[in-house]
């Protein structure tokens, strides 16, 4: 009777943390503006709802890919060439971040979901995938990538405030002036929650990184 009822909340903690059962929801094609090699692609989700953005690459291209959502049960599976039918990353056990260099030629699909727990609650998502697509043919780079600017900044925010970078979280990349920016926030323990602003210059280098909170270092 014991090992019945101990099979029985094994499933139902399964069924909770499974994801949705996605919907018939048309696939989108990323296009990437000319000379740009990266892309924010924003929506919502709610239920058993899906976004499928579908993204084609070439040789010597490195991939990145970010997702941030406003649902803690938000997450995204990538489906890399020739295997469409079983997801090589599984956001909800790997994160929301994925990197692939190089990537292989071929079509990526990513898929935003709800986990089951909260698709059944009919709960809504908002996310922003960030893509990124950088390098040609043989493997020159194309330029500095969103996952170096991301490393930079978090490498000079972790020496800033003393802490490790664990305690550091970074929001996705966003247009600025004259560069783009990443805000974020590190946890100082007992000193509370600093937020804090990386500034880079045009061509995507680390130029300043700001204290945010009033009373930051």
């Amino acid at each position: 009777m014991k090992q019945m009822r101990e099979l029985l909340t094994l499933a139902a903690l399964l069924a909770f943390a499974w994801p949705a059962a996605p919907s018939q929801a048309a696939e989108r094609n990323v296009r990437f503006a000319p000379g740009a090699t990266a892309v924010m692609l924003k929506g919502v989700i709610r239920g058993d709802g899906d976004a499928t953005y579908v993204l084609q690459t070439i040789d010597g291209q490195v991939l990145q890919a970010l997702l941030t959502t406003s649902n803690r049960s938000c997450y995204f599976n990538v489906y890399e060439p020739g295997q469409q039918q079983e997801a090589a990353h599984i956001g909800s056990g790997a994160g929301n971040e994925y990197s692939l260099d190089p990537a292989t030629p071929g079509t990526y699909r990513f898929q935003i979901y709800l986990m089951r727990n909260a698709a059944r609650r009919n709960e809504s998502c908002r996310y922003r995938l960030s893509i990124e697509l950088t390098g040609k043919p043989g493997g020159v780079s194309a330029g500095v990538s969103d996952r170096q600017m991301r490393d930079q900044c978090q490498t000079v925010v972790a020496q800033m405030y003393a802490v490790p970078s664990e305690r550091i979280r970074l929001a996705a990349i966003r247009k600025g002036r004259p560069g783009p920016l990443i805000n974020g926030a590190v946890d100082k323990g007992a000193e509370g929650i600093k937020k804090f602003r990386c500034l880079y210059t045009p061509d995507r280098r680390l130029r300043d990184v700001m204290a945010m909170t009033p009373d930051g270092e």
